[in-house]
Order: C-alpha cells, then structure tokens, then sequence
C-alpha cells in the first residue's frame, strides 16, 4: 500500500489542538521549526555530499543563524513551534538526522490536515516519522501519507483550497507521484504536475516555482520541461504560464544564476510581503518586485548556506489567518 488518504471527512479538523491551514494567504501566524544541535557533528569532510551539505558547517554559526531567523519571524507575530518539544518516542532518531531542520520537505499542512512526505534514503530516511509524531501532539492530523511500496516523494506545493502543484524531480519517483494525485484528488478539485530535470538544483519544488501573492508568482520555467493538469476525470497537458494567467496569476521570471540561487524558495509573511535571503536576487527582479508593490524582509546567510537550503526549507508552516470574504 502506498499514498493514503486517511478519514477525516472533508473540513475536518482534530478535536483539539492548534489551529491548522496554509491554502489561504492569510498572514502567517505559526510555523514548526527544529534547531539542530548535537546532529551536525556527524558531517565531515568525507561525508558531507551523502548528507546533500555543500560544505561541513561552522556548526555555532548555523546554530546562531537558525535561531536569528527564529527571532526574526518572532518579530512579526509569527509563533514558533519547537519540534523537540513535540516529540517524545523518536528523540533517538533526531540525532542520527542532520536534515532533519529541513522540515519544509517533510510535510505541507493543509486545512484538512498534513500531507506528509516519504523522504528519500538514505540521507532523509524516516525524517516523516518524527514529522509525524509532532504534528500529533500538536493535534494536526494526518491526510495522507505513504504507508509501503518502494519510492519516495518530497514535497508538494498548496496553491489554492482546489490545486496542489507536484513537481518530478530527483526526490519523487512517478509511480508514487501517480498515487499521490489519484488519492489527494478526492480532497483537491485540480493537481498541476510539472516534470523538472533531475538535478540537485531542482530537488524540490519551491525550487522553480513559488507563490508572492494571490495573483503573482516567481518561476524558473526553463525547468518546465512537460506540465500537465490532472482532474478526478482527466489528464492534459498544458502550458503552465498561459494556464495561471487564466486562473489571474502572473508569473516573473527569474534567471539561471537566481535560480541557482534558491530565487524562488521564500516565506511569505503575508500575500505581497516576503521573508528571503538577501543574495537571491539580482538588481532587475528586486526592481520588477518592487514596481509590484512586494516587500522584501531581507535575512542575510552565511553558516546556513552549508546546508544548501532556504529559509522556506527551514520553515514548516502551519497556520495562515483566514482571509475574509
């Protein structure tokens, strides 16, 4: 058995427990969060690539900046959730994990409850177990999840209470992203696949593609080599720029270096407000975006960048406020 979706009923949500829900660009209000510690002393030279690090780190400097990112967003109202305070069995398991802080890869949280991940081995092997026990106690239920068969999928993106956007990259297999959008069809109206290159660049999907607000996205769409729209009754392909203009969304192109430069992986706080690294944007998009109205809230990396990630790779969220009709 692979991809389920368990029964909660549709708009259910956990008897108690916090609130839950990110289809909406409601401001943010909580996110799930893990400071590593003792686990980033496994990583050396000899081992650091099996881990997907692109340099050993400093270890005190990627603990500081971790938590001066946590500050930050604590600044703007956001609470955070500590992940070892939420978990109990798996502690063991958290300190065989270095990417386990990752946690943006593991789960997205909807307003029907958690769509978890089958993280990719060996590297992030059985990181959706401690996910999973977290999100318990928090009272976050679980959608869907992968319970067997040989495969992995990292990651999907919530556009909207109708369409979840999957990419094909290097971290999903097909047949399990094929599960996934025949089971997660009977809670979301559309899935948009997009087909990437498999390559470290693209190992996920916030990579190329990445919502600012309601009706303007960033994309890298070189790396839209095939897209298509599934429904319960059909598949078609399409093209997925003129296809979101359609649904009012337009999209500003980033180039190869900002791609590469993790452009299109941020946080809104808010729709038109956004949390991102200060080295992801050349000088022509900060003035596209700033002619649209967006504000930067600008995090400067130094020890973080060994990892790899974005600050939206760091950052589970779980909770948007509703935005009112």
């Amino acid at each position: 058995m692979g991809c389920r979706i368990n029964g909660l009923g549709k708009g259910e949500k956990a008897r108690s427990g916090i609130d839950y829900g990110c289809e909406e660009f409601g401001r943010l209000k909580s996110v799930l969060m893990h400071t590593p510690g003792e686990e980033l002393s496994l990583l050396n030279e000899s081992n650091y690539k099996h881990w997907l690090y692109d340099k050993v780190p400093e270890i005190s400097g990627y603990i500081k900046e971790h938590r001066d990112y946590q500050e930050l967003l604590e600044s703007n109202g956001v609470r955070v959730y500590e992940l070892e305070e939420y978990v109990d069995e798996n502690t063991g398991l958290m300190k065989k994990m270095p990417n386990l802080t990752f946690l943006h890869d593991t789960a997205v949280i909807s307003e029907k409850g958690a769509i978890l991940s089958r993280m990719r081995p060996p590297a992030r092997e059985k990181e959706e177990v401690v996910v999973k026990e977290a999100l318990n106690n928090l009272g976050i239920p679980i959608l869907s999840e992968f319970n067997g068969g040989k495969g992995f999928f990292e990651g999907c993106l919530l556009l909207s209470k109708e369409t979840v956007f999957v990419a094909d990259t290097e971290r999903h297999t097909y047949p399990f992203i094929r599960e996934f959008v025949s089971n997660i069809l009977k809670e979301f109206s559309e899935v948009i696949y997009v087909r990437v290159p498999k390559a470290r660049r693209y190992m996920h999907p916030d990579t190329v593609f990445n919502r600012i607000r309601e009706n303007l996205a960033l994309a890298y769409l070189p790396a839209f080599e095939e897209s298509c729209l599934f429904t319960e009754d059909s598949r078609e392909k399409i093209d997925f720029k003129a296809f979101m203009r359609e649904k009012g969304m337009e999209i500003i192109s980033v180039s190869d270096s900002e791609q590469s430069r993790l452009a299109c992986s941020f946080v809104p706080l808010e729709s038109g407000t956004i949390f991102h690294y200060d080295t992801s944007f050349d000088q022509k998009t900060r003035k596209d975006l700033e002619n649209e109205g967006i504000e930067i809230i600008s995090f400067h990396p130094d020890a973080l960048l060994a990892g790899g990630g974005s600050l939206r790779c760091h950052t589970l969220r779980l909770c948007r406020k509703k935005i009112k009709n």
